[in-house]
């Protein structure tokens, strides 16, 4: 099980003291902030996974070095991350972003749209389809968010056995409710204020 330490709008020091605190996969929403820490902490062997929505347009800056993207919502944007893997070498692992609670504010597919978007995935060189992340809906409680995780896992279980694909990881959960998501099946939980506290107003 992986610990993804969300680092978004945390500043570099506190980065650094996380990672020598152990956390060495590191959690990003915006591209750009991501793109200047990067460089600030070159000589740190973090890896930097995209957490949020991506745009098509920012997906050259981060594709050389990045360690996984999340999210993958679209089969335009995995082309689009594909040709800039194909360019550089590279074969990117990407998390297919699924809307499991049916939030029209979410992004992410349907869940009946998982399983055709990972298939295209499987046609692109530059792109390892690596498995599911999804967000629940707000809850009052962390255990309401259990039928949404359990909806996760099962819809990667089919979707594993319908196209022969191990797709490995389940990223589900955050510091309120990570715990019930390991409970149904997560491979990756993404923890911010848990580690870092509260979210500061300026990164950098």
């Amino acid at each position: 099980m992986l610990l993804l330490a969300v680092s978004k709008t945390q500043s570099v020091e506190a980065v650094r003291e996380a990672f020598e605190a152990g956390a060495a996969e590191l959690g990003e929403n915006y591209v750009q902030e991501m793109v200047e820490k990067h460089e600030v902490l070159a000589t740190l062997p973090v890896r930097w996974h995209a957490i949020g929505h991506l745009q098509r347009n920012k997906v050259r800056q981060i594709v050389p070095w990045v360690t996984m993207i999340h999210g993958v919502d679209s089969e335009r944007l995995a082309k689009e991350i594909d040709r800039q893997a194909v360019l550089v070498g590279r074969c990117v692992p990407v998390l297919v972003q699924v809307n499991v609670s049916r939030e029209h504010t979410k992004s992410g597919v349907m869940p009946e749209e998982a399983l055709p978007l990972v298939e295209a995935i499987t046609r692109l060189p530059g792109v390892e389809p690596a498995g599911l992340m999804a967000i629940p809906a707000p809850a009052d409680h962390p255990e309401a968010s259990r039928p949404a995780f359990r909806a996760l896992r099962e819809l990667r279980e089919t979707i594993a056995s319908t196209l022969s694909l191990p797709l490995p990881h389940l990223s589900m959960g955050m510091t309120d409710d990570f715990e019930i998501a390991i409970e149904e099946g997560a491979t990756i939980v993404r923890i911010g204020s848990a580690i870092f506290g509260e979210r500061t107003a300026k990164a950098l």
